[in-house]
């Protein structure tokens, strides 16, 4: 697998489950603003809750027991979307990503089975950066662990972030060469003296205005 970051305006998803898990992925979904989320689930979801979401996403809720469908009408339903992602027992997870497959779907599943092609990692995004890491399952602690730090490290750093971002935009201008911007870029943040002197003449003038 290769990481990608993908818009999701023109695409429908349906997710099967609306317990901790699916409701998590319900939420880093949207994000993505999808054309339309439609959500499979055996329980019933509370008024203010699909008010809630109604309101930030085009959403449907539909109260079913995925276990009670025949195996042409789960077909049917994933037919209809882009992108599946299951939230349930391991056997029924199963059973959702084998017939998404079968029909060349974007999958992912909380049990992690093998077939998944479809991943939603731990990520965050500020200021413009987006970050995300994702560990197969094998800690999901460490991921959020380290997407905290990033996070704090982001915040830390506004200053040293908005310079590279106004010098890359001045050397573009001036220096063709992609590998050239680049050793230059490296060449002054690995003078300490220069950006701790450049950083503070920043925070002078930020005062200032």
């Amino acid at each position: 697998m290769i990481p990608i970051f993908i818009k999701l305006k023109d695409f429908k998803v349906c997710i099967f489950g609306f317990g901790e898990v699916g409701r998590r992925r319900l939420d880093k979904i949207i994000s993505g603003e999808p054309k339309k989320i439609t959500i499979y689930t055996k329980e019933n979801v509370d008024e203010e809750t699909m008010s809630y979401y109604k309101n930030i996403c085009n959403i449907e809720f539909i109260t079913c027991n995925v276990e009670d469908l025949r195996e042409e009408e789960i077909e049917e339903v994933i037919k209809e979307h882009d992108f599946i992602i299951t939230a349930m027992d391991e056997k029924n997870n199963r059973k959702i990503v084998n017939i998404a497959k079968r029909f060349s779907k974007f999958i992912n599943s909380s049990t992690f089975e093998r077939n998944v092609n479809f991943i939603i990692p731990a990520y965050c995004y500020r200021d413009g950066i987006y970050f995300a890491v994702y560990t197969q399952g094998k800690s999901p602690l460490i991921a959020r662990h380290i997407r905290k730090l990033v996070e704090n490290y982001i915040e830390n750093h506004g200053y040293e972030i908005d310079l590279q971002n106004s010098l890359r935009s001045f050397l573009k201008e001036y220096i063709p060469s992609q590998r050239d911007r680049k050793e230059i870029l490296e060449e002054i943040f690995r003078n300490k003296d220069f950006k701790r002197e450049l950083l503070e003449l920043i925070k002078k003038y930020k005062k200032i205005d």
